[in-house]
């Protein structure tokens, strides 16, 4: 089976790997590369804050575009326009010209991803896209974790790593655009309002919420702190990469734990896990070794508050409406990750790095608080057997946890008794719906 994924759909996963590859070490190169050009920090913040403004605005409007152009030349386009814009990056290096180019990487990342995984899902069936969607969670997930070990190539601030990176972009298009795969047909999915989300599942929205303003924190702030402490990238690599894996790690255990109990319960148990971690980091004097193991315990937690919360989310709407929620819990985790690294910079300017994982764990206590509240109040659905597929938070890009097309699912979080759908990737054929807001890191 798995040679038949790669013969059909292998050239778009090579693609967005090499993406991923790029994207693994460029955010926490650019993080590197604020604090050693000695910007403000409010300056370092907004610049930290715009790659996922710019993923935002493409994840909620690129749809279009996609519907007009197709597959094939969009994901051209813009992995072109990403290579570009990172090649400029070594040339303006004032902050509001950088806060311009992450804006623009962030956007031409979402279109490439929504593109990507568009393609994935038309190219797959039923019996297949579980299979697909874990060799595409897999390369993507090692890409951007092995990403981080490239930073040892060159010091921040220098050409090479933005060569590299707009190189890697540039690369990726070469087995998309030669690929012998005809593109898929498009097609459209019900759309779903905020408010609705919010009524029929509060603990995903607000875990959404807890995600976005903590991952982006980490992902920005943590190397940025790294490198005016003088840490050598090597150490800063390594230490981003075990936080990166532990999150791909946590994966499975955390998904079938999801399968047997409460999910609210079990995400409110991974923000108490991440609660205590963040603690530790911040008040407790650590060696390298213990370093690196609270890192990974810290990055298991942290990456596996998202999937469980959507995959909740997911079991409170009917299968057709499943695409609509999962595009809507990634704008507003999009959002949230850029309101994060503004907050977390003013946090890191009056107390430090310990303050960043204090404020970090706040906002996991608030989580727990509340998916504990919601979970003594109101019942949870029945969960029935199925597949378990690998589903991570993207590393800053978010792949949604949808039904398979033969689960039903619950009513709304109102107290009354519903089933269980499953985690398997979902029709993201219909993810060029502009609902589907799509993004790791």
């Amino acid at each position: 089976m798995i040679r038949s994924i790669l013969v059909s759909v292998g050239a778009t996963i090579l693609g967005i790997a090499l993406v991923q590859v790029a994207n693994g070490f460029l955010g926490t190169f650019i993080a590197m590369s604020t604090a050693a050009a000695g910007f403000s920090p409010a300056g370092i913040g907004i610049v930290l804050a715009a790659y996922y403004a710019g993923y935002t605005l493409g994840a909620a409007t690129v749809a279009p575009i996609l519907q007009r152009v197709g597959h094939i030349r969009l994901f051209a386009a813009l992995a072109g326009l990403v290579a570009a814009s990172i090649s400029l990056q070594p040339v303006f290096t004032s902050a509001p010209a950088w806060i311009v180019i992450r804006l623009v990487t962030g956007f031409g990342c979402a279109g490439l991803f929504i593109t990507a995984e568009s393609w994935l899902n038309a190219s797959s069936t039923p019996s297949n896209r579980g299979a697909i969607f874990a060799v595409y969670m897999v390369a993507i997930g090692a890409a951007f974790g092995g990403g981080q070990f490239l930073l040892n190539l060159a010091p921040p601030g220098s050409f090479e790593l933005f060569a590299a990176a707009a190189a890697l972009f540039g690369i990726s298009l070469v087995p998309v655009a030669l690929t012998r795969s005809a593109a898929p047909k498009l097609v459209e999915s019900p759309r779903l309002k905020l408010g609705e989300l919010r009524r029929l599942a509060p603990v995903a929205f607000v875990g959404c919420i807890a995600t976005g303003l903590t991952s982006s924190v980490f992902y920005g702030l943590v190397p940025a702190y790294a490198q005016t402490q003088g840490l050598p990238a090597r150490e800063i690599s390594a230490l981003m990469a075990t936080a990166i894996f532990g999150g791909l790690l946590f994966q499975v255990p955390v998904g079938k734990l999801s399968d047997l109990f409460d999910r609210r319960l079990v995400a409110a148990a991974i923000a108490g896990g991440l609660i205590v971690t963040a603690v530790i980091i911040a008040l407790l004097p650590l060696n390298e070794t213990l370093t690196l193991v609270l890192m990974f315990l810290f990055g298991g937690f942290m990456f596996t508050i998202y999937p469980v919360c959507v995959a909740h989310a997911n079991d409170r709407v009917e299968p057709e409406r499943v695409v609509s929620v999962s595009g809507q819990l990634i704008l507003i985790h999009g959002i949230a990750s850029f309101a994060g690294p503004i907050l977390g910079t003013a946090v890191m300017g009056r107390a430090g790095i310990a303050g960043v994982y204090l404020y970090m764990a706040a906002v996991a206590f608030l989580f727990l608080v509340t998916a504990l509240w919601r979970a003594a109040k109101v019942e949870a659905p029945v969960h029935k057997d199925r597949p378990f597929v690998i589903l991570t938070e993207r590393m800053g890009q978010p792949l949604a946890h949808v039904a398979d097309e033969q689960t039903i699912v619950g009513g709304p979080e109102d107290g009354s008794n519903g089933t269980e759908q499953g985690l398997a990737p979902d029709p993201l054929d219909d993810a060029v719906d502009a609902d589907l807001a799509t993004e790791r890191a």
